[in-house]
């Protein structure tokens, strides 16, 4: 089963999140947050190189046909979110890939 509409590196394919209220959707945020910080991360960058100029695909809700997205004017802003992440988790390298991509995306 493909989910992603751009290739992008192998494991951070959006994930799926299904829930059935506000509280359980929040936990499923929780349980997927590394896979959505990945995603993030990789989804941006190749949409960067590519120059592709559209909304990204972070997580799917529920099925296939609902996205969560990240449109172009906010992906520095999400960018920002994921080095948080990645420091709060020490891993230093995904760091620099977001602090090096933002660089590119401010130019």
């Amino acid at each position: 089963m493909k989910f992603d509409y751009i290739p992008i590196p192998s494991g951070s394919q959006p994930p799926m999140i299904k829930y059935d209220s506000d509280e359980t959707f929040s936990e499923q945020l929780d349980n997927h947050r590394h896979a959505i910080h990945i995603r993030t991360l990789y989804a941006i960058k190749y949409a960067y190189d590519t120059k592709f100029n559209d909304n990204i695909t972070i997580a799917f809700l529920n099925d296939k046909d609902t996205i969560l997205g990240c449109p172009p004017d906010v992906w520095i802003d999400n960018l920002q979110m994921t080095m948080e992440y990645f420091i709060e988790i020490e891993d230093y390298e995904r760091c620099q890939e977001v602090k090096e991509l933002i660089d590119k995306l401010q130019k």
